[in-house]
């Protein structure tokens, strides 16, 4: 989920704005890797926050910061894949379903 290519040197020098939020982003989903911890959900909430203000940013900046097309779907990507994570975890389920559960039935 922290991994997020395409953000060239243009965006960053017009964007300072972009680049903070994708850093908040990034920094909020970081504890999510470290394993356990106490109110998950809430950590799930503020990573699947912090995703929605960088998308919500990179689509109404688009031309303004040169963001490929490329770079905007894979924000949306993450925004979703942090939403799905935040509803699952909050809901008391795994993170990511694992094998078993993803048998057609």
């Amino acid at each position: 989920m922290i991994a997020l290519a395409g953000f060239g040197g243009a965006a960053q020098a017009q964007c300072p704005e972009l680049t903070r939020l994708r850093s908040e982003a990034v920094e909020a989903t970081r504890p999510m890797n470290r394993g356990l911890m106490p109110d998950r959900c809430d950590a799930y909430i503020r990573a699947s926050f912090a995703w929605s203000t960088l998308r919500a940013y990179a689509q109404d900046h688009q031309e303004m910061c040169e963001i490929s097309s490329r770079s905007l779907s894979e924000i949306d990507k993450l925004h979703h894949d942090a939403m799905v994570a935040r509803s699952n975890v909050c809901a008391g389920r795994p993170v990511r379903a694992f094998p078993a559960d993803i048998i057609l039935r």
